[in-house]
């Protein structure tokens, strides 16, 4: 199964490094999560996460984790973090 996280940014390019790495390094402590890339779309959105994973716990559980990492400028400024849209693909084994 795949993830796509579309995100906004807005913060400056170190804090854009910053927040590549600590989403790396939070994927490499699950087995079953492989953060493919971090895209530029071709939309409205300014960034792209292309995750993949076999369950979609494990993705909660990520999320979960990087949510109490201070991914950027916001989280350690107590501020919202950008806006983000997810969508799944689901390989056609995974429908029942």
């Amino acid at each position: 199964m795949y993830a796509i996280v579309y995100f906004n940014w807005s913060g400056s390019k170190e804090e854009f490094e910053e927040a590549k790495e600590t989403m790396n390094r939070v994927s490499r402590e699950f087995d079953d999560i492989k953060l493919v890339d971090i895209l530029i779309p071709s939309s409205e959105w300014n960034y792209a996460v292309l995750l993949k994973f076999k369950e979609f716990k494990s993705f909660l559980k990520l999320t979960k984790k990087i949510r109490e990492e201070p991914l950027t400028f916001f989280a350690k400024r107590g501020l919202e973090p950008p806006p983000r849209k997810l969508e799944l693909l689901v390989d056609i084994e995974y429908i029942e």
